[in-house]
């Protein structure tokens, strides 16, 4: 495989907090790479960093070989708008929007147009099986069909790299295992890189890779068993 995005000899502190001392991580080509640890062990901070939402105070971050930590801000934003999905715990859907809108919302934002983004949102969301309540909003649907719109809309744009932030951390433990299979299954379609920040061990156990981050320092990579 081809490495994809690597951080190296990542740094940052919060005033006194040593967040991450020396981090090394990297993600190929429609991997999956789970980063486990303990609450407040930096492992959205990590996810932040390499996605370019935050700048290390030190070591460098490369995204299909370009080293992305010292573009500008904007540069930044269009990377990750054109080439990067999201699915966070709460999801972050836009709540005046219904579903559909919201799924689409990555490619209008890139330039498409109304009709060809509405059929590919309408296309995944049938995929992950909530093609019925596509034009209600965000607060008419359970928190699992929201989710599983949230993962559409992190995928609708076929991006090269998906970050999700403990993205079950808010459902109960069917709905959670529905939103990531779901979220497996479409990237691993698309060949796209699943970095997937998480706690729980049945949740990592999904990943091809588990890597441990403690007290901002990276653990061996493990190779799961699932």
């Amino acid at each position: 495989m081809t490495t994809l995005l690597q951080g190296s000899r990542l740094g940052l502190a919060f005033g006194v907090n040593q967040v991450l001392d020396g981090v090394d991580v990297g993600i190929d080509r429609g991997e999956l790479v789970a980063v486990m640890g303990p609450s407040g062990s930096g492992k959205s901070t990590l996810l932040h960093v390499l996605a370019g939402l935050l700048r290390p105070d030190a070591g460098q971050v490369v995204f299909d070989g370009q080293r992305i930590d010292s573009l500008s801000e904007r540069a930044r934003s269009r990377a990750r708008l054109a080439r990067m999905g999201f699915v966070f715990q709460f999801g972050d859907l836009i709540p005046e929007l219904t579903l559909v809108e919201n799924v689409e919302l990555p490619l209008r934002l890139t330039g498409t147009s109304s009709r060809p983004a509405r059929r590919a949102a309408m296309e995944l969301l049938s995929r992950l099986e909530i093609e019925p309540v596509a034009s209600r909003r965000v607060n008419e649907v359970s928190g699992g069909q929201a989710q599983r719109a949230a993962v559409a809309r992190a995928l609708v744009h076929r991006p090269e790299v998906i970050f999700a932030d403990e993205p079950t951390g808010s459902l109960d433990t069917l709905a959670g295992e529905l939103v990531l299979e779901a979220l497996i299954a479409v990237a691993r379609e698309q060949s796209t890189a699943v970095l997937l920040v998480t706690h729980e061990v049945r949740v990592a156990a999904y990943a091809d890779r588990q890597v441990s981050l403690r007290d901002g320092h990276m653990s061996p990579s493990l190779t799961a068993t699932r």
